[in-house]
């Protein structure tokens, strides 16, 4: 790539003018202090920054097309390191830690806002999909939905976008033991918390990490079960879209306005899926109808009664 990248050009600026700016202010210490708890998010919109001395806050999703990434199915952007720059700017792909889930990480001495940053970012692909099977196992294990782990161990599957195999071994107790929330492995890891179990009845013992959901509107968040009468199960909002011939292309948020049984909506309400505008919908409350581009209603695969609005950037 070459140098002359606008990170390289910011960088360039920022070298000069920083050769002539006095010290901060007095206090300037704990407000950088303060600000740099920012960069434990691993929301891919949330800022980073404030790294050093006089250092600015840039964007870790406009950072990817640097290293000619997309944003497309990027679930986590990890800050693995924020210090004063130095040298010339621009990004590059670099070795992630061993044995972090990133599927790439990256790296700037000089991010043209006086910042030294390397980001792991993690994607929505089948090592991070919650009822994917476990991975890593050893050979001629009976793998099982990583996702079965989630609510034995005392945790809601709607508050997590992803689960990760962090380890799996041959059992370790001789019991089945219900799973349980714990600290995770130290390391430069994306995950909110991690589920353990030396016996999972299967002859496994398992370790998986969770990511956090990014509020109610995360494309990526779960769904399911808002009913009795509904079939067990979780799945993506995001995993509705192809289902009518969307994708996921320019998608900022995904809401959930009505999950229940088919006939809690009327019995007109539809056993297949449709999309269409949110305005005049019978099935869209008119006050936040105007919020969105366009609305997916009617009855999904698990027998829930879904409608759905759909925001794009």
């Amino acid at each position: 790539m070459s140098f002359f990248t606008l990170p390289a050009i910011k960088a360039a600026a920022r070298i000069t003018a920083i050769a002539s700016v006095c010290v901060w202010a007095a206090g300037s210490a704990s407000a950088q202090s303060e600000t740099s708890l920012w960069n434990g998010s691993t929301e891919p919109v949330a800022l980073y920054g404030h790294c050093g001395v006089n250092s600015s806050m840039g964007s870790k999703l406009d950072a990817l097309q640097y290293v000619g990434e997309g944003v497309l199915d990027v679930l986590a952007i990890k800050v693995l390191r924020c210090d004063h720059f130095t040298g010339g700017g621009g990004f590059h792909k670099l070795a992630c830690p061993s044995g972090s889930p990133y599927d790439y990480c990256m790296e700037s001495t000089n991010d043209g806002m006086g910042n030294w940053v390397e980001f792991g970012v993690l994607k929505l692909n089948v090592h991070t999909d919650p009822n994917a099977l476990y991975e890593g196992c050893p050979t001629g294990a009976d793998l099982q939905p990583k996702l079965g782990l989630i609510r034995p161990a005392g945790k809601d599957p709607r508050t997590i976008s992803a689960l990760v195999t962090v380890a799996c071994t041959a059992a370790t107790a001789a019991k089945v033991a219900a799973p349980k929330a714990v600290d995770c492995p130290k390391g430069k890891h994306p995950y909110s918390y991690c589920v353990s179990t030396p016996n999972d009845g299967h002859g496994n013992a398992v370790m998986l990490g969770a990511l956090h959901y990014k509020g109610s509107s995360d494309p990526n968040g779960l769904y399911g079960e808002c009913d009795q009468l509904v079939q067990p199960g979780f799945t993506s909002k995001a995993s509705v879209l192809p289902l009518v011939g969307k994708s996921m292309q320019n998608v900022r948020s995904i809401d959930l306005l009505s999950c229940a049984i088919p006939w809690g909506h009327g019995g007109d309400f539809p056993k297949e899926l449709h999309v269409g505008a949110c305005v005049n919908n019978k099935w869209v409350n008119p006050a936040v109808a105007g919020r969105y581009d366009y609305c997916i209603w009617g009855t999904d695969a698990r027998n829930a009664g879904i409608v759905l609005g759909i925001s794009g950037h």
